[in-house]
């Protein structure tokens, strides 16, 4: 048996064998079992052991071919060889294992694996937002004009691949950027779970220490309310607006949930006698994202007196078989939707028609109110301030946080939410009272400074 030392010249000055029969063999003198076989058109690195056991016949496999293998590359590869041989593994099936994992990797695209991940969202155990986090995921995360990763394999996906994607969005929209990067987030957590990672190829998640922090991403906590100049426009567009947007504004200003919630707001959901309106929690059926409570379970708000005449005076007014919905343009089979029609376009076609129409009349009739008033304000209100009103103006009439926290739907926190389970009912109605005559006094005009910020003792002094 020839054994030297072998080097890639000297592999390269070997005569080749005049034919197929003629082929030979020189062992390598630093690693065992390493030959380069010569036949008459190639030349190959061959190792010689026995694959199958220390019991089974020595075989020759094939390292690979000269030159594309180099000396040094056949060697690193015939010692981890020679290893698993020594451990009683045969290398074959190593590689193979190997390219199968290569070929899983290569399989296990970004979006493949983002695909499973759309299908297992509606199963979370949290999952009222399900539809809105897909279509966010579809067309931010998914879209194919901004994310040109999409079909990298996972594996192969870096932070920087991600942030570049981030910082695209954040350009033209930096809320979006931030929930963008908290979703992918949330993903490769998914993604790197024990019983996933494997049959993906992922080895590790490459924004596990990147946080939306690091990158200046943020969301500003709004602290928008409305003053009392325009409580009163906004009661007076709602009086001008006919149903069922009107009687909803109404609605949402007195009970100071959710906008979603009250247009979908359900007769079967209200007893007029106890004066109690049942949402459904997320644990239940009929759950809807935005129109239900993010509690698990359901939640029973005291209604006013007001606005039990409020719901009176809708039902007299509907017919016989209207629908379970109380605010409906279908008669109660579908709630309300879309409630930027009661908001002016501020561009396109719809802008053109800004002034006439049912679109933006109730914006149009409380912006006419204001300039009676001669009130100008630059910070533009959205829905969620009326709710954000009601709980500001509630917490200094209850004289309690926590009741003011549970009138507008708000969870108890920490050992409360386990042993306090009283749900200051009384209180809470009592408190949508007193809101409803200070209602009733800002329509009226008759609403002093004194009542509008709850002072008793200037007000006494009035008085």
């Amino acid at each position: 048996m020839q054994r030297q030392h072998l080097t890639d010249e000297m592999i390269k000055d070997l005569a080749f064998a005049p034919d197929s029969k003629s082929r030979y063999e020189i062992y390598d003198a630093s690693i065992s079992n390493l030959c380069v076989r010569v036949g008459s058109k190639n030349k190959s690195f061959m190792l010689a052991a026995r694959f199958s056991g220390r019991d089974g016949d020595t075989s020759i496999r094939s390292l690979g071919r000269f030159p594309v293998v180099t000396i040094e590359a056949a060697r690193v590869q015939a010692h981890k060889w020679n290893q698993s041989v020594r451990q009683g593994v045969d290398p074959a099936i190593e590689v193979e294992a190997a390219r199968q994992a290569d070929t899983l990797r290569r399989r296990s695209t970004f979006a493949s694996v983002m695909a499973d991940y759309l299908a297992h969202i509606p199963f979370r155990r949290r999952n009222l937002t399900a539809e809105d986090d897909i279509k966010f995921i579809q067309r931010n995360i998914l879209n194919t004009k901004t994310n040109r990763w999409l079909n990298l394999p996972i594996s192969q996906v870096t932070d920087a691949d991600i942030i570049s994607l981030v910082r695209a969005i954040e350009r033209r929209a930096p809320t979006q950027a931030f929930h963008t990067f908290t979703k992918l987030k949330t993903f490769f957590r998914w993604a790197m779970h024990s019983d996933r990672r494997g049959s993906i190829g992922l080895e590790h998640n490459p924004i596990e220490v990147t946080t939306a922090t690091y990158l200046g991403l943020s969301i500003d906590d709004r602290v928008r309310v409305l003053d009392y100049e325009e409580v009163y426009a906004y009661l007076k567009a709602a009086d001008a607006t006919p149903y069922p947007y009107g009687p909803f504004a109404h609605a949402l200003i007195n009970s100071g949930q959710r906008d979603g919630m009250v247009a979908a707001m359900r007769w079967s959901q209200i007893n007029l006698l106890r004066k109690l309106w049942t949402i459904p929690g997320s644990r239940s059926p009929s759950a809807k994202p935005g129109k239900s409570s993010k509690n698990r379970d359901s939640l029973q708000i005291p209604l006013s007196d007001r606005m039990i005449d409020l719901l009176l005076s809708i039902r007299a007014q509907q017919a016989a078989d209207h629908g379970d919905f109380v605010f409906s343009f279908t008669g109660g089979q579908t709630p309300i939707g879309n409630l930027g029609n009661m908001r002016t376009a501020k561009s396109g076609k719809a802008a053109e028609r800004a002034d006439t129409g049912p679109r933006g009349l109730f914006e149009r009739t409380m912006l006419a109110a204001l300039k009676d008033f001669g009130y100008g304000c630059d910070d533009p209100w959205v829905f969620h301030d009326v709710r954000r009103t009601v709980r500001t103006h509630l917490e200094p009439i209850t004289g309690r946080k926590e009741v003011a926290e549970a009138a507008i739907g708000h969870g108890k926190l920490g050992i409360d939410r386990v042993y306090n389970l009283y749900r200051y009912r009384a209180e809470i109605r009592r408190g949508f009272n007193a809101w409803a005559k200070l209602l009733e006094k800002v329509e009226g005009g008759t609403c002093t400074i004194a009542d509008w910020e709850h002072d008793d003792e200037a007000s006494g002094d009035e008085g």
